[in-house]
């Protein structure tokens, strides 16, 4: 006894089903962008590096923070804001300048530019400690950053809990 086939199910086509399927198929094939940047190996200030610039002591710290920004991303002005609140945090514990410093950005590029914002997750390492030298108050390695040109607006910015 021989069976047919079953017969294929038939969609009708018509405008909204034919975009319902463009519009999947364009979420499925688009990729989320991504630009990344790092300072690379830690590093201290050439200022601090010297024999007894800095005491003995150190305390490892790390500063992570969620940035939307629009229109464009200015990566050194977040890494100041990442690195302004470590030092913070390593005055409230009674040192005076960060070294060993290191950082991580990654900027998610929204897939509409003009409509999108940027989501930029900087991660900034550092030791706190003692020194009679003042902090230079600037994040290392900035000739290494990839930055998204235009002029940048910071929407909102959150710190991640680590």
């Amino acid at each position: 006894m021989l069976s047919s086939p079953p017969s294929p199910v038939r969609i009708p086509l018509t405008v909204s089903t034919v975009t319902n399927a463009l519009v999947k198929l364009k979420r499925n094939t688009s990729k989320t962008e991504f630009i990344d940047s790092t300072s690379g190996e830690p590093q201290t200030h050439p200022l601090l590096r010297g024999e007894g610039a800095t005491s003995k002591r150190k305390v490892p710290l790390v500063q992570s923070d969620l940035f939307f920004c629009r229109d464009a991303v200015d990566v050194p002005k977040l890494l100041r804001g990442s690195r302004a609140s470590l030092f913070e945090r390593a005055e409230s514990i009674g040192a005076n300048v960060l070294v060993d410093e290191s950082w991580e950005c990654s900027i998610r590029v929204p897939r509409d530019r003009r409509h999108g914002s940027f989501k930029v997750q900087v991660r900034y390492n550092a030791s706190a400690s003692r020194s009679s030298l003042p902090d230079p108050q600037k994040p290392v390695a900035l000739d290494r950053v990839q930055n998204v040109s235009g002029l940048m607006t910071v929407v909102d910015r959150e710190e991640l809990s680590i």
